[in-house]
């Protein structure tokens, strides 16, 4: 009811064939194929960031380099015994050191999705086949609130179903989740427009556990 009654005051809800066929001409327009840019991440529980509790808390600046066309990104973190890197490439996460699941999460989310703009005319595609690998289901869209603002979401209803976030106005990315592997349940919310993104919040379980910041991108 509740979703209905927001399509009647705001207007019908595109089609997801429509919806992602903007978020594409979106990404398409995206200033640059590769980034590279520092990152000040705060992490807010100990548990996504095993053998490190002195971070929780205390943010952590890190070098963040995506690379569309190779589909592959990676992220340096400092640690005591040196850079700690985590990379994202063709869809696999590796690690130099222990495992960090909310760093992964979150560049298995944003990298997916980055990766599309190095499609060319295919952007809409290569989009739809992520998705479609996070069991996303791209024939469903419908309004949805997120965090108070309503959103154009693809994927079907409900608490633990996969869905695509897409910004009412500019049909920019706001946001994605899905389950992983052992079923956890995770949750990219983009916070701030701009020409990518500024700030994303990822959340484990409906519980926020890092926050990332962008700085001083280079392209």
């Amino acid at each position: 009811m509740k979703t209905f009654l927001m399509a009647v005051v705001l207007g019908f809800v595109l089609s997801p064939t429509s919806l992602l066929r903007r978020n594409a001409t979106h990404l398409a327009e995206l200033p640059a194929a590769k980034l590279d840019f520092s990152a000040r991440l705060l992490f807010l529980d100990a548990a996504v960031f095993p053998g490190h509790p002195k971070a929780v808390g205390n943010p952590l600046r890190a070098q963040w380099t995506m690379d569309a066309n190779a589909k592959s990104c990676a992220l340096s973190l400092p640690s005591p015994e040196g850079t700690w890197n985590v990379v994202w490439k063709n869809g696999l996460v590796s690690n130099s050191r222990e495992k960090a699941p909310a760093v992964e999460a979150m560049l298995s989310g944003v990298c997916g999705i980055f990766s599309a703009n190095a499609a060319g005319g295919e952007v809409r595609v290569a989009l739809e086949r992520f998705l479609s690998s996070l069991k996303v289901n791209i024939k469903t869209s419908r309004l949805e609130l997120l965090e108070r603002e309503v959103v154009y979401a693809i994927g079907e209803a409900g608490a633990r179903a996969p869905q695509y976030w897409i910004d009412k106005e500019d049909f920019s990315v706001r946001g994605l989740k899905w389950a992983d592997a052992a079923g956890v349940l995770w949750e990219l919310q983009f916070k701030k427009r701009g020409p990518f993104w500024e700030a994303i919040e990822v959340w484990r379980e409906g519980q926020m556990v890092l926050r990332a910041l962008a700085e001083s991108a280079e392209r």
